[in-house]
């Protein structure tokens, strides 16, 4: 050996001396444990970096959420909501209720956004993972990328996370379907596309969906009869447009929700010269 070599064991005694003192501590415990306390010490780590890692991840989908959700139900709570827009407490009660799915049907502008944004809320607060959409919005996230788009690995990767989100959360609240505009093979694709989602879910029992549907008005309807007839083809009308496949799906553990009484929103005809 070399004289001018320094023994190695010297070099560990100085490295240690000039170490910060936590540093310090940490080899001494390290050069003296043995391999169980390693070996629990390892473990101690990693739980430690899976809890980190759950709420990161915790933080980053209920901030997916707030900016998803309408600026209007940033606050929408029980309550605050009118009797019209929980009829019975069926809406209040049904995250409690383990219900796996919720049909939120009746006239436009009567309250079923809120009612749905009103729920999510709620799962949020308790910690679940909600992912909010409209139903034409999601078709567009995940419609076929453009030619020139179809190499672009960052918006196929947003487009398979979006697929993933909206099949393994644990609440996803779809908003006004039916409304979403395609005929032809584009309507064929946006049933395909649900259906694959709303089959997904349906497999999950984790998986709980809330869907808003715009339904006819019934109450100057004269007998609570044809009121049913009318409330049954709205929600019929679901298999009529999207298929058996898809409405089974959702008839599977459903509370039905009818919201109907004071429009919220302005009249569509008025005369702004009078």
């Amino acid at each position: 050996m070399n004289d001018d070599m320094t023994p190695l064991s010297e070099t560990v005694d100085g490295y240690r001396a000039s170490a910060p003192a936590a540093l310090q501590q940490a080899l001494e415990r390290v050069a003296h444990e043995t391999p169980e306390q390693a070996a629990e010490a390892l473990a101690k780590a990693d739980a430690e970096a899976l809890r980190e890692a759950a709420q990161e991840r915790a933080t980053y989908r209920r901030r997916r959420y707030e900016d998803a959700r309408p600026k209007a139900y940033a606050f929408a709570c029980y309550d605050h909501l009118l009797p019209q827009q929980d009829p019975g407490g069926r809406g209040r009660g049904w995250l409690a209720s383990g219900h796996k799915n919720a049909l939120l049907v009746g006239p436009s502008g009567h309250g079923k956004t809120h009612l749905a944004y009103t729920i999510g809320n709620d799962a949020v607060a308790r910690g679940l993972w909600v992912e909010a959409w409209s139903v034409s919005e999601l078709l567009q996230a995940l419609s076929p990328l453009p030619t020139h788009a179809r190499f672009d690995e960052a918006r196929s990767r947003r487009q398979e996370l979006i697929g993933d989100a909206v099949k393994e959360c644990e609440l996803l609240i779809l908003d006004d379907l039916g409304v979403e505009v395609g005929s032809g093979y584009v309507a064929d694709r946006n049933i395909e596309t649900l259906s694959d989602v709303l089959t997904a879910r349906d497999s999950n029992p984790d998986c709980r969906t809330v869907i808003t549907l715009n339904g006819p008005p019934t109450a100057d309807l004269p007998a609570e009869e044809e009121r049913q007839r009318v409330k049954a083809e709205a929600a019929n009308s679901i298999a009529n447009r999207y298929g058996a496949r898809l409405a089974t799906r959702l008839q599977n553990d459903m509370v039905g929700i009818w919201i109907e009484g004071e429009c919220f929103r302005r009249p569509a005809t008025w005369n702004p010269f009078s």
